[in-house]
């Protein structure tokens, strides 16, 4: 059974609670320690940068949420609406057919599974957000829209200076979508199941 309400708030204060102390840590560290940049916590993004600020709280409640679009709920509703939206945008304003087409069977994944299937899978808690991670060096990175060899262009990464700095571009996006999807899994007892409950889980699948 799908806790809308339970989840996005979980996500909410998850997040909330993060980004307090982060910041918190974040300005106290270079009043102790002259040598360290006022910017040097990448896990948050910039406190004047709103629209980022916004965003990963958006992020964290949305993916505060994700777990429960294998199922029909109110999550789901969303989701599909939100995957909708982005498909027309990248079809109409940016002609991305690939990329929506990707973006499509995406979509049709989780509708495949069970319930509580690989959606509340801890691994997937780590993997998912990493498109937040992906994102900056797909469009940052020039070689992608040079139409060379995909697989060369791969490895030429390695060579990219600007890759560290398109990693940490992304990594407030990550943090505020792992967070989010954690307390999801939290609040349906996964993330930290108690042997109790594993026998539980035991009993019923004999």
């Amino acid at each position: 059974m799908s806790m809308f309400r339970e989840h996005w708030i979980g996500g909410l204060v998850a997040y909330s609670t993060f980004f307090i102390i982060s910041l918190i840590v974040t300005i106290a560290v270079p009043i102790f320690y002259d040598t360290v940049p006022e910017t040097w916590n990448p896990t948050i993004p910039p406190v004047l940068d709103f629209l980022q600020v916004i965003g990963c709280f958006v992020i964290a409640v949305l993916f505060g949420l994700w777990p429960d679009v294998d199922i029909k709920s109110k999550s789901q509703k969303i989701f599909y609406r939100v995957l909708f939206l982005l498909n027309v945008v990248l079809i109409v304003f940016f002609q991305k057919y690939l990329e929506s087409a990707l973006l499509g069977l995406f979509a049709m994944l989780p509708i495949m599974s069970k319930h509580r299937g690989w959606t509340h899978a801890k691994i997937t808690m780590i993997l998912l957000p990493s498109v937040f991670l992906l994102i900056p060096i797909y469009t940052d990175y020039a070689e992608w829209a040079s139409g060379a060899n995909l697989v060369s262009d791969f490895y030429g990464l390695r060579d990219w200076n600007d890759l560290p700095d398109a990693l940490l571009s992304g990594l407030p996006f990550y943090v505020a979508s792992f967070i989010g999807y954690a307390s999801h899994l939290y609040l349906d007892g996964i993330l930290f199941r108690s042997q109790k409950a594993k026998r539980q889980k035991a009993r019923a699948n004999q």
